[in-house]
């Protein structure tokens, strides 16, 4: 029975030990099932998920969410140091040698008197292996402290470099922020540098993306603390304008193509080991390869559009044909991280005078603006 207890509490010191090493040490994006960082964000994650969605009011919903992330935070840190303790607490009981420890409780208070180097002094061990063993329980609460005081400003510097940039996504109005608008935006007069200067800045938003939300993927669930604004959506908006780019074609294939590669790839490492066969059946039924119906219309509108406004555009049936098929590497995975991270489907710019609660509760109504 000692032995398997000793085991026992070695697991669970050493799964910490791994857990915390992969989360705030390396940058490897692999998980395990029973890591203490993977359970806690899968089932807190599907609990306050449902309770926002019952939650009517927007602000109040975003006001929950905005919530979680960072008190996610405290709350691994919390079951990292007492997953820990208890750890240290079965090796105490099973080895012996603490002189005053008469069972299981003593065992753990022991334990969290080591870890947090109270040194009370009333329980003492007495002997080589339980003296060395405080020292290392010792060392281990020290390290955990310096790890997570550490990691906590690199986090929240990914963060703030996240929101700073989206702050300049803006087409100049108060509504939300179609693809086409923000493309016609950032060229009012067609000049096709200034669609590439815009691309390449936001191709480099991308790679950071793809950098810290790998390294620290805690920081997806963190909320813009603008209404209405999410670096999800945002980074569909980015994709959809950058889409409409291969219809000009001193555009195609350029910046705004090698956004679309980037943007991918971010899409392909957060949707790992997901079933998207739901999400892919229904927009595949949304799109219409041959060229009649509401799908061609819209892009037929949108073919006019950029027409009218003086760019130079690939021939109508190749550009339908290629835009699709780009489309469909990226779409059904970012209707699913909307889904999945409850995020606002649509992105709004700066507003003065107007209720942007509203403007979501209206999301659903507004047509898009890709094909």
């Amino acid at each position: 029975m000692p032995i398997v207890v000793v085991a026992v509490g070695l697991v669970m010191i050493l799964s910490v030990l791994a857990d915390m090493i992969n989360t705030l040490v390396t940058t490897t994006t692999s998980r395990r099932r029973w890591w203490m960082s993977t359970i806690l964000y899968r089932r807190s994650w599907s609990l306050i998920r449902a309770v926002a969605n019952q939650i009517s009011s927007e602000h109040v919903r975003e006001g929950v969410l905005a919530t979680y992330a960072p008190v996610s935070v405290l709350l691994l840190l919390v079951a990292w140091v007492t997953q820990q303790v208890i750890g240290f607490g079965l090796i105490w009981w099973g080895l012996g040698g603490v002189d005053g420890a008469d069972g299981l409780a003593d065992s753990l208070y022991f334990s969290g008197v080591v870890y947090f180097t109270l040194g009370f002094g009333e329980l003492v061990p007495v002997e080589t292996i339980p003296r060395i063993g405080a020292l290392v329980e010792a060392m281990f609460g020290v390290l955990t402290t310096a790890l997570v005081i550490g990691y906590l400003p690199a986090l929240y510097s990914a963060y703030s470099d996240r929101e700073r940039k989206l702050m300049t996504l803006d087409d100049g109005t108060e509504g939300r922020i179609t693809p086409t608008n923000l493309l016609l935006s950032r060229a009012p007069t067609a000049d096709v540098d200034d669609v590439l200067r815009f691309f390449e800045g936001w191709e480099d938003w991308v790679a950071g993306v793809i950098e810290t939300h790998t390294t620290f993927p805690m920081l997806r669930l963190f909320r813009s603390k603008h209404p209405g604004q999410n670096w999800v959506t945002a980074l569909g908006l980015l994709c959809d304008a950058a889409l409409q780019c291969q219809i000009i074609a001193e555009t195609r294939d350029r910046a705004p193509y090698w956004l679309l590669r980037r943007s991918i790839l971010l899409f392909d490492e957060l949707t790992q080991g997901v079933d998207l066969s739901n999400y892919r059946a229904e927009l595949d039924s949304t799109y219409d390869e041959h060229g009649d119906g509401d799908g061609a219309t819209l892009f037929r509108q949108l073919y006019d559009t950029l027409d009218d406004h003086g760019f130079d555009l690939v021939e109508f049936d190749q550009a339908r044909a290629s835009t699709l098929a780009l489309r469909r590497l990226y779409d059904a995975k970012l209707e699913y991280l909307i889904d999945a991270m409850l995020a606002p489907r649509g992105f709004w710019g700066h507003t003065v005078g107007h209720s942007v609660e509203s403007m979501i509760g209206h999301a659903e109504s507004l047509p898009e603006s890709t094909g």
